[in-house]
């Protein structure tokens, strides 16, 4: 039998946890010309530097909105309330997390004191998905946002350190002590909702294990390792067999309470339909929640663009259905 084999049918003998969820981290100091000028896709260049950071700049930049995105408006308004840069600390004093809350402009009623807690996907930081922030911001609510190790502004406490991608211990550690502060900043913190968009469904997945908010979202999630063993590899064993459970949402939220809308792209080239099906199935059957495969949507921003940018108002239209059919505590009376 071939030797890797051989380690793989052995329970406890080897993980794959340390080789996902497929970091591709880049820190503020590594901006340059190879991520931002050198890049002919908008949606692909990361851009800011570590000291203009304090500014938040991407808040105001304008985009290329795509006009299938822009579907019930003329544009996507710049955040222009008070938004705070809020770091913290890692519980092992390694890292500053860079995170940032973001007040509702307050013209939706039922959603202003509703925070979204927005865990992002592994492509740059903060900066990247400052569009998908600004959307949420535009559809009425307060978001609080984070980086992850070696993400954006999230940099060692000692400057001699390389800044890399998380362990996944530390990222799930790192994401208790994220919910925790957004809590603290919270306008209501009985309206907070978990929202993992692709593999930052693994932090919103610990965060709904060790927490009771009032609804979770999973975006083009990741599920498990299991899951994406199963369905990428050809290996006739459980992908249980390759996990330390860590990061398996599958099983975290198998018993959750907390209401749930999965929603994903009928064209995502990067998480199997299969995967967001089999978290949808193994919610329990009596919990409030939620399916939607979008026609249309791919992955991410870049490309097609993912699941918001095939109509923001339509997508609008669905996360506040869903929360006044099945998490209606999430909203404001």
């Amino acid at each position: 039998m071939n030797r890797l084999l051989l380690l793989l049918a052995l329970p406890g003998c080897i993980t794959l946890d340390p080789l996902l969820p497929f970091h591709g981290n880049i820190p503020c100091t590594e901006v340059g010309p190879s991520t931002c000028e050198e890049k002919d896709d908008p949606w692909d260049k990361v851009c800011t530097v570590c000291e203009d950071y304090e500014s938040g700049p991407w808040w105001t930049s304008d985009y290329e909105w795509r006009d299938v995105t822009l579907d019930t408006m003329d544009t996507v308004r710049s955040i222009e309330t008070e938004f705070q840069q809020v770091p913290f600390e890692t519980d092992d004093g390694s890292y500053s997390l860079d995170a940032w809350y973001l007040p509702s402009h307050g013209e939706v009623a039922a959603v202003a004191d509703t925070l979204i807690v927005f865990n992002h996907g592994r492509f740059g930081g903060i900066e990247h998905y400052a569009p998908r922030v600004r959307f949420f911001h535009e559809l009425g609510y307060a978001v609080y946002v984070w980086d992850y190790r070696g993400y954006g502004h999230s940099l060692p406490t000692d400057e001699s350190v390389d800044p890399s991608s998380p362990a996944t211990d530390d990222w799930m550690r790192d994401a208790a002590l994220a919910y925790e502060q957004a809590l603290a900043v919270a306008p209501d913190p009985d309206k907070l909702i978990i929202y993992g968009m692709s593999v930052g469904a693994m932090p919103a997945g610990e965060m709904s294990d060790l927490n009771e908010s009032c609804a979770q979202v999973f975006e083009a999630a990741y599920n498990s390792i299991s899951a994406k063993v199963e369905t990428n590899m050809a290996l006739s064993l459980p992908g249980s067999y390759l996990t330390t459970g860590l990061i398996e949402n599958e099983v975290k939220l198998s018993d959750t309470t907390i209401p749930t809308w999965v929603v994903h792209g009928e064209i995502d080239d990067r998480i199997h339909i299969n995967e967001a099906q089999r978290l949808y199935d193994a919610l329990p059957e009596d919990l409030p929640k939620q399916w939607n495969l979008v026609e249309g949507a791919g992955h991410g921003l870049g490309g097609i663009g993912g699941i918001p940018e095939q109509g923001l108002g339509a997508f609008g239209e669905l996360l506040l259905g869903f929360l006044q059919t099945h998490a209606p505590e999430c909203l404001s009376q």
